[in-house]
């Protein structure tokens, strides 16, 4: 379909690495080459898995930046091999992700090669495929639709089961996502302006009892001859510098404040960066 962009099947699957005479435990992906575009994959230095590799059913690995650091130490990875199970695997590319460490922390080699290794079969633990986004979030559920359709009646599964084969679509997912965050920006909007309204209320009330604590100096400015307009702009003035003055240095305390949280001297006491590790 002129619908779909990239389409990547995957087997992962856990084994000893072994490389001179230590040993590693890693997860290994079994994909296509389409993987570098669908998970961010960027090449540091050597090649990725490509179609040649697919056809030929290589026994060759592209490696994660933290995988190539604990392992070779140093060492140029490229064109070393290291034994994945029992059969040994020729570097060809080091890789990281814009994920970070948990992709980072993986080998990636042509899901041919495994299917291979498992004795000639055709299985593949889930195929990732991305669409043309100019379809939108409508088509793309669309896509979805038809896929799920299309797998059931190649694969002899009940069209009304709704559990013989799982389509999880992260562009509807997306759509739900974006509608909450209209609406929470909405409501940010509306209490943004209800907290700058309350902040001229209060900033008013200030300059109000300021003005009457200066009768007297006002009264002899009008008297040595100044305009109602002038004193109106002096006090004015005066509103604006103490706003400003708050403002900025309310900015710097946030800026400060958020830079302590990111650097690790408050990590005791506050989450910063929470995820979890699917591994």
């Amino acid at each position: 379909s002129d619908r779909v962009e990239y389409v990547n099947p995957t087997i992962s699957y856990g084994a000893t690495i072994k490389y001179k005479l230590e040993s590693y435990n890693y997860t290994i992906q079994a994909i296509s080459p389409s993987n570098q575009y669908i998970s961010g994959n960027i090449l540091m230095k050597g090649r990725y898995i490509n179609e040649k590799d697919i056809k030929e059913k290589n026994k060759v690995t592209t490696i994660g930046r933290l995988v190539a650091r604990d392992i070779f130490k140093g060492e140029d990875p490229i064109g070393r091999f290291i034994n994945l199970g029992s059969r040994a695997f020729k570097v060809v590319g080091v890789f990281q992700d814009t994920s970070g460490d948990t992709e980072e922390n993986k080998l990636i080699i042509p899901y041919t090669t495994r299917q291979q290794i498992l004795k000639g079969t055709d299985l593949v633990g889930n195929i990732g495929i991305t669409f043309d986004q100019t379809i939108g979030g409508s088509g793309a559920v669309k896509l979805s639709d038809n896929i799920k359709s299309f797998l059931k009646k190649i694969k002899s599964v009940d069209p009304t089961d709704p559990s013989g084969i799982r389509v999880r679509n992260v562009a509807d997912e997306i759509d739900r996502s974006m509608q909450f965050a209209n609406a929470l920006q909405i409501i940010v909007t509306f209490v943004g302006i209800g907290t700058l309204i309350a902040g001229i209320i209060g900033i008013s009330n200030i300059m109000v009892f300021i003005v009457k604590e200066r009768t007297k100096e006002l009264g002899i400015r009008k008297a040595l001859g100044a305009e109602p307009s002038e004193i109106i702009k002096m006090i004015l003035t005066e509103s604006i510098f103490i706003t400003a003055i708050s403002g900025f240095l309310g900015m710097i305390l946030g800026i400060i404040i958020l830079n302590s949280l990111d650097s690790g001297a408050l990590q005791e006491f506050f989450i910063t960066r929470a995820g979890v590790n699917l591994n």
